[in-house]
């Protein structure tokens, strides 16, 4: 069967590589919006983090410095930012470890990690995804498969099989592992879906571990068959309900013309979803630049 003929590619490839194009030209002709930006001040004795834009977040855990899915790039090959990073490199302290959940240029950026693996100690990666990464500076470089633990003098990560696929080529479609991940420390867990659509292993995480933060994506779901991979508001407010967790950061959003949604409908849907469920007060929409405090 020819390649172009296969259901893959007529039903998924296709299509969203159209509407790549469309995206493509309609973005870089949208001028870039400057974050809001606020300076980051560190306290050993809190949970913090700040939005630094899409999935790359900077999160103080305690004394323990993480930034997770690094991308701090104007441009991925076919998407222009539409709103600035919140913050730049150089603007961090030193990190302890910088989490990947999958191989998409969305979530991995590879002048990100190699500008961010001059001041970054270790690098935490799906199966099979080091040689994203080679010739970089990371001390240590440590792959996770799925429900495999990661236990460090100051943190532990499990990783988990979200709802998503790893592909980063057209010829490694199957091989590339994909995670999500908790994060504990302190008595305090994190949970970093990284991209998923809805599935039940949210539940299976909510039964495990006590969730106190979840980071949760809500966009690009209104085009076909993103909806299988990726979450919408409801999505998530739904696996927020599964995980327990006593607050929600939703990531994954805004930042890039992935889908056919407004760049704030998301954002927008998720806290009027909040206000009906009488839950807004544990949901904290950042924009990029924004922080929030446990």
């Amino acid at each position: 069967m020819s390649i172009l003929k296969s259901n893959y590619y007529k039903k998924t490839a296709i299509p969203y590589l159209s509407f790549l194009v469309w995206s493509s030209i309609k973005g870089h002709l949208t001028p870039l919006k400057p974050a809001n930006k606020r300076w980051i001040v560190l306290d050993p004795k809190k949970l913090q983090l700040w939005m630094i834009g899409h999935a790359t977040l900077f999160i103080n855990f305690f004394g323990t410095f993480i930034v997770t899915d690094p991308v701090f790039g104007k441009n991925l090959t076919f998407h222009k930012r539409l709103v600035a990073p919140g913050f730049k490199i150089t603007d961090l302290p030193e990190i302890d470890y910088v989490i990947l959940s999958h191989a998409h240029p969305d979530h991995c950026h590879k002048k990100s990690l190699r500008n961010l693996s001059r001041r970054a100690k270790t690098i935490i990666l799906p199966k099979n995804c080091s040689d994203l990464v080679r010739g970089m500076h990371y001390k240590k470089q440590i792959e996770l498969s799925w429900q495999k633990f990661g236990q460090f003098p100051d943190l532990t990560i499990q990783a988990y099989k979200p709802v998503h696929w790893g592909q980063r080529y057209f010829w490694d479609r199957t091989r590339r592992g994909y995670n999500s991940y908790v994060l504990k420390k302190n008595g305090f867990s994190i949970f970093f879906c990284g991209d998923s659509a809805y599935g039940k292993f949210f539940k299976d995480i909510g039964r495990k571990n006590k969730i106190d933060l979840a980071l949760l994506p809500i966009g690009t779901y209104n085009t076909p068959n993103l909806r299988r991979n990726h979450m919408g508001p409801a999505d998530a407010m739904q696996a927020f309900s599964d995980l327990r967790a006593e607050h929600l950061v939703p990531i994954h959003w805004g930042n890039f013309r992935m889908s056919r949604e407004p760049a704030r409908e998301p954002a927008e849907h998720l806290e009027k979803l909040g206000h009906q469920a009488n839950l807004i007060r544990k949901i904290h929409i950042l924009n990029n630049g924004e922080n929030y405090s446990l």
